[in-house]
């Protein structure tokens, strides 16, 4: 198992390019990821800022119904329907991590090409454009 000091002095052997890549990879890893925890929350106190309520039928008498995939659920006393702190979120219906939209509007907002940030993000061109960007447009 390696450790710290055989990393260093690994990376010092490194070409330039292959310097900046890690420098990369390591500051995607620890900015976004803060950055996808601290937008969970975000939508979490945003969902319930005024109380629990149903994103279906707007009622009040919410319960907790157990978690799915780590994800708190609720159940609706009035309309039976459950839900999770994300339903009809911007993410919601997205098959892909939060972070991978992270990392697209990051591609985006450096005026990135669509097929490009795709790429970099690994994710299908059809996906980046007609699929699942909408949702976070909105």
């Amino acid at each position: 198992m390696p450790n710290i000091k055989s990393i260093l002095t690994d990376t010092q052997t490194l070409p330039l390019n292959q310097i900046e890549e890690l420098l990369s990879l390591l500051e995607e890893a620890l900015v976004l990821g803060s950055q996808v925890g601290q937008v969970y929350e975000e939508v979490k106190e945003f969902r319930f800022a005024k109380g629990k309520v149903c994103p279906h039928c707007h009622s009040e008498l919410v319960s907790r119904n157990g978690k799915y995939n780590g994800k708190q659920r609720y159940i609706c006393k009035d309309c039976r329907k459950t839900f999770t702190d994300f339903t009809n979120s911007a993410t919601y219906r997205s098959k892909k991590s939060l972070d991978k939209w992270l990392k697209y509007a990051k591609c985006m907002i450096m005026g990135l090409s669509i097929r490009k940030s795709a790429k970099i993000v690994g994710i299908n061109i059809a996906t980046s454009f007609f699929g699942d960007i909408k949702y976070l447009i909105v």
